[in-house]
């Protein structure tokens, strides 16, 4: 019987590990980008070296391919498509200093030993520990509505989670009038629906994914260290004012993360399919549509307003409810530019093939967290397969 060793299954699994990639990142990469971004040199200066690393270095060298390989099926994406997008929206979501943190750190690579490899990963890590975080964690059936520790028994911590994300839910729902802020359908619990207007089950949507809760993890667990990587590149990118995951957790399960919507049209959303770009007007967004999948309704504007107390009992003399706090314009333009990186890189398609190739593989893959976890399910996928093909064979013989 043939033997397959774990090594062998990873190389034909992805280009280059993960795990090499991130220690490439934390032990070469990140103590220079510090350095780099403190400089006195100029954000222009940056800019215009990095992207002529990327277009005359990376773009010509076969290492710039990330490609990952399922028996006879392979699917790929340019990294350096990735970093020309994630250059070109760092300042949507964070400003000057995102766009200087990926300058330098494409800049620092030209400082290594190896300046393709450090590039490789440079872009396999923000390719797998940032956008792949933000992609996986969404648009699954049985992962809509839970985060990682859900799936196990309940501890107190978890409870008061579970508190949390119920007030949350109700705290949204009832800020947005019980209605939809994309089609504007009712909700079945409306206390007062009209006729006229389509009523269905709506959800409270979080912006950015609540998937951040993998800081509950110990950490001495892979998650976890996954999720300080992913954690630092995002503070980076997009200059979140917070200090650790726990803090990062609490802000994500606010009602400033979330909005209503029906479940066609959150679906879209957490696919990336659209998003909101800000507009002159405070708490006025246009509407953005990268694919147009079924989206029943597309108003030219949406505009935030608390409507929280809207239905409350006038007979009764009660005092006003607190006001919920309306989205947070930066966690929409954070979605409104990884929605922008991944459709102008084609790394939103890579997800697409990787994640929901079939029926069989979106059931699997929709547990996992991070991009760690997703390597072990490939191994164990592909040494499963290998082992009922040799068994096959020596029935055959």
């Amino acid at each position: 019987m043939p033997r397959y060793s774990s090594q062998s299954i990873t190389s034909s699994t992805t280009s280059l590990s993960s795990d090499a990639s991130v220690k490439i990142y934390e032990e070469r990469l990140k103590p220079r980008i510090e350095t780099k971004m403190n400089s006195g040199a100029t954000l222009q200066g940056l800019v215009d070296t990095a992207d002529k690393i990327v277009t005359e270095v990376f773009a010509l060298d076969p290492r710039s391919t990330f490609t990952y390989k399922k028996k006879d099926e392979e699917t790929s994406v340019q990294l350096d498509k990735v970093m020309t997008a994630m250059l070109a929206f760092a300042e949507e979501c964070g400003g000057q200093s995102g766009k200087r943190y990926v300058a330098s750190a494409i800049c620092c690579c030209s400082e290594d030993e190896d300046v393709v490899g450090a590039l490789a990963a440079l872009g396999t890590t923000w390719l797998t520990h940032f956008l792949f975080v933000f992609r996986a964690s969404r648009g699954h059936p049985n992962q809509l509505n839970q985060t990682p520790s859900e799936v196990e028994t309940p501890t107190v911590d978890q409870s008061a989670i579970g508190n949390r994300k119920i007030s949350f839910a109700d705290d949204v729902i009832k800020r947005d009038g019980y209605a939809c802020i994309l089609t504007r359908s009712q909700d079945l619990a409306h206390p007062n629906p009209v006729e006229e207007i389509f009523t269905t089950s709506l959800v409270a949507a979080h912006i950015l994914p609540s998937l951040w809760a993998v800081g509950q993890f110990d950490e001495d667990h892979n998650s976890y260290k996954s999720a300080l990587t992913t954690f630092d590149i995002l503070v980076n990118y997009t200059h979140l004012p917070v200090q650790t995951l726990e803090q990062l957790r609490d802000k994500l399960d606010h009602p400033s993360n979330g909005m209503t919507l029906q479940l066609d049209a959150r679906g879209a959303f957490d696919r990336f399919d659209w998003c909101l770009k800000k507009t002159e007007i405070e708490n006025a967004y246009d509407l953005k549509v990268f694919r147009d999948r079924g989206i029943m309704k597309k108003p030219n504007r949406i505009t935030f307003e608390d409507r929280s107390n809207d239905f409350s009992d006038s007979t009764r003399n009660l005092k006003r409810n607190a006001p919920v706090d309306l989205p947070n314009p930066h966690y929409i333009e954070i979605h409104a530019a990884i929605a922008g990186i991944l459709h102008m890189s084609g790394t939103g398609k890579f997800f697409d093939e990787l994640l929901n190739n079939n029926k069989e593989d979106r059931d699997k893959v929709s547990p996992v967290r991070c991009w760690t976890e997703l390597e072990k399910l490939m191994e164990e996928r592909l040494l499963r397969d290998s082992i009922i093909e040799s068994f096959q064979l020596a029935t055959v013989y």
